[in-house]
């Protein structure tokens, strides 16, 4: 079982509102405790190319990690390194993207290589 405290600093960690985990929003929607708090404003370059996206290694498999920052500082529509349209969503399920190479909803890299 988890207590308070533990659910709290998860909460903090995944960027999860528990004020309004559910319960209705401003449209009465119920919000689900599953989604993190979305943040359309920051996309990521797709291009694996490009300099934003930092290559490592697991278990001989090469990925890449976008940097958010890096290629979208303002919440602009083309990478600020190399030009390309940023992505705001996850290209195979669409959910909003977050920090981390990997989409936590359908477990998908973001940039294939």
């Amino acid at each position: 079982k988890l207590n308070d405290d533990v659910i709290h600093k998860l909460a903090e960690k995944f960027k999860i509102d528990l004020a309004s985990v559910d319960s209705p929003n401003d449209t009465g929607d119920i919000v689900s405790a599953a989604a993190p708090v979305q943040n359309p404003g920051e996309g990521f370059c797709p291009n694996p190319n490009c300099p934003s996206n930092h290559a490592y290694q697991v278990e001989g498999r090469k990925l890449l990690r976008p940097d958010r920052n890096t290629a979208d500082p303002v919440g602009g529509r083309f990478c600020a390194v190399c030009g390309e349209v940023l992505e705001k969503k996850c290209p195979n399920c669409g959910a909003y993207v977050h920090d981390g190479a990997f989409c936590s909803l359908c477990g998908n890299p973001y940039i294939v290589v």
